[in-house]
């Protein structure tokens, strides 16, 4: 794999600002320059080498800063750390032309498509998600991600979609639409019209190789901030280790709600309605749809989940909890994965699970 060249990464990024800000429905979608619901409070300083290192990639802004013991080792570790977040960009980014999930789209109603171990593995766990979800994670939403069109109604001032149009996007949605081939890995839209958004787990997926490749070059202590889904990989250096804080933003703006401490290895997710929407009539519309009815999910602000066993889950299960709403998401991220979360739900109310209380200091009640 190669690294990009500067004036690509411009390019690219240009394009993915722009094209990002149609992702919704399942997707844990892209927040560029500020967390959704936390933010990393001094990463931490030490007399070991660093690097650190940013790129516009997955639709995202992306920091990596690694710790080790020689300055060209971590150097290089990061540099494979990156080199492994573009390769998902090239096979994940669906508003890339030439990525492998848009050849697959273009194609996979005509007849099975095989795919590479990557995208297979990516699509393996979103239909995984899928069915421990009931539906609600769902990687067939992009027709209804296109439909809504958040930013892009946004600066046009159209009101939202109507029924009939949502009705006719949500006949071309859901997993059990998908025809996947075990033995060969496959894949087949049943239906015309079908497309595959992998925004929901992508970056928890390149998460989990970024670190993998992080720990094979020797480093041993970093944070992979990918903005809406990051992680710490050891413990913080420094004095003011051995957790690392993150500040609980609050989703309507104003000062954080509380401190979170996380210890190494861990993962961290948000999903919210305050990056990605847009008003009509005094209406907020935001990104994240319920599949069941084709529309914004009810009854949630925003979230931050904690705990999950790697990247993907984590991403996963930030915005199935989103979706699901207060209480039941909070209720379904300790049941079905064993993580933790705080949720602030439609009325401005901070909620945790009875895991995550006792690593955050000073939690406004409300907002």
């Amino acid at each position: 794999m190669r690294k990009r060249s500067t004036e690509e990464h411009a390019q690219l990024g240009r394009k993915n600002r722009r094209d990002t800000l149609i992702v919704i429905g399942i997707t844990a979608v892209i927040i560029a320059g500020a967390f959704l619901m936390t933010r990393w409070i001094n990463p931490g300083y030490s007399h070991d080498p660093f690097s650190h290192e940013e790129w516009g990639v997955l639709d995202d802004h992306v920091v990596i800063t690694a710790y080790g013991k020689k300055q060209s080792q971590v150097e290089a570790a990061v540099g494979e750390a990156f080199n492994s977040i573009h390769h998902i960009d090239d096979v994940a980014n669906r508003y890339r032309q030439d990525s492998e999930i848009s050849a697959l789209n273009a194609t996979a109603a005509l007849s099975p498509v095989a795919v590479s171990d990557d995208l297979w593995e990516m699509i393996s766990a979103g239909m995984e998600a899928y069915r421990e979800s009931n539906g609600l994670f769902d990687i067939t939403v992009a027709p209804l991600a296109d439909l809504w069109d958040v930013i892009g109604r946004s600066e046009r001032h159209d009101a939202p979609p109507s029924d009939a149009e949502i009705k006719q996007a949500m006949a071309k949605v859901g997993g059990d639409k998908l025809v996947l081939g075990e033995t060969e890995h496959t894949v087949f839209f049943s239906q015309p019209g079908m497309a595959i958004e992998l925004g929901g787990l992508a970056k928890g997926y390149a998460l989990d190789l970024a670190a993998d490749a992080l720990r094979s070059g020797g480093v041993g202590t970093a944070v992979i901030d990918m903005i809406s889904t990051s992680m710490v990989i050891g413990a913080k250096p420094g004095e003011a280790g051995p957790d690392w804080q993150i500040g609980i933003a609050n989703p309507r703006g104003g000062d954080y709600l509380g401190t979170l401490s996380v210890a190494g290895d861990s993962y961290v997710s948000t999903s919210g309605d305050n990056e990605r929407f847009f008003e009509y009539e005094g209406v907020r519309y935001h990104h994240i749809l319920d599949p069941r009815t084709g529309h914004p999910a009810l009854g949630i602000m925003a979230n931050t989940i904690m705990g999950a066993e790697n990247g993907t889950w984590s991403d996963i299960m930030s915005t199935t909890a989103f979706i699901m709403g207060y209480p039941d998401g909070l209720n379904w991220i300790q049941g079905a994965r064993g993580a933790n979360g705080i949720m602030v739900d439609s009325g401005g109310r901070v909620h945790t699970t009875p895991g995550m209380a006792p690593l955050i200091e000073t939690l406004q009640p409300q907002i």
